[in-house]
């Protein structure tokens, strides 16, 4: 792993996932990209102006003010995770989230993307929970998804020292071992080979999972997408491989 991209809305749901960045960083060397999607407010025209007729109205003064503020904390972020020793890199983009974090990893030839999930117990945290799902679907890269509660903090502790492999009736040991080699050697990490339905009886740190690709609608709604499924209610973080190309 040489490139972790790590997507921030400075927010305390995005911490949990930040403390997975630094560990995985310190454990294999990458270098993290600190991703921020602006989301531009639009400036109300019924502001009055700063000054004469042709300055910019005091919502246009908000909102520039607001997108330097966004790249002041991204800069900031940069400093504090440097100061733990890793190397950084910033990206600041404007756009929709999901597909400004879809294209990032591509340009970047991202190896992970970590994100943090809420627990999607309201109407915008399932919106913002939907994004989440959409990257999860749509990367070409694996993905790290950990569940927060509502405070932002991570419900499972921040360890590899168990993984459970989700199997699925397309799966092979061969996959299994080319997906989690490389993390049990590097967090001497016992691996379990599970079916999904048998996650809730162990104790796992970690729970890898193979996203297939449907088929159009009838395929999807004949096998619903069990990934989806376990990226919502599970408590422990989930890493998505994608099927390759």
């Amino acid at each position: 792993m040489t490139n972790l991209l790590f997507p921030t809305d400075f927010t305390a749901n995005t911490r949990a996932a930040q403390d997975w960045v630094q560990l995985l960083a310190h454990k294999t060397g990458a270098t993290v990209t600190l991703l921020h999607v602006y989301q531009p407010m639009i400036p109300d025209t019924t502001f009055p102006t700063v000054g004469g007729i042709s300055e910019p109205g005091l919502g246009a003064v908000a909102a520039i003010e607001l997108e330097d503020l966004s790249r002041q904390r991204l800069s900031e972020l940069a400093d504090q995770l440097r100061t733990d020793g890793l190397s950084i890199k910033l990206d600041w983009r404007i756009g929709m989230v999901d597909d400004s974090i879809l294209e990032a990893a591509r340009e970047l030839s991202a190896d992970l993307i970590v994100m943090g999930r809420s627990d999607l117990s309201t109407f915008f945290d399932r919106l913002a929970g939907s994004a989440v799902s959409d990257v999860a679907d749509e990367a070409r890269c694996p993905v790290l998804i950990v569940p927060t509660d509502p405070d932002g903090v991570a419900i499972h502790p921040v360890q590899v020292r168990t993984i459970a492999y989700a199997m699925q009736s397309q799966t092979t040991r061969a996959l299994v071992e080319y997906q989690t080699e490389t993390l049990v050697k590097a967090f001497d990490a016992q691996l379990l080979i599970v079916t999904e339905d048998k996650l809730d009886t162990i104790q796992a740190d970690l729970i890898v999972m193979q996203l297939y690709r449907q088929e159009g609608l009838l395929d999807k709604l004949l096998h619903p997408n069990p990934v989806g499924s376990l990226i919502e209610k599970s408590e422990v973080p989930v890493l998505v491989y994608h099927q390759l190309e």
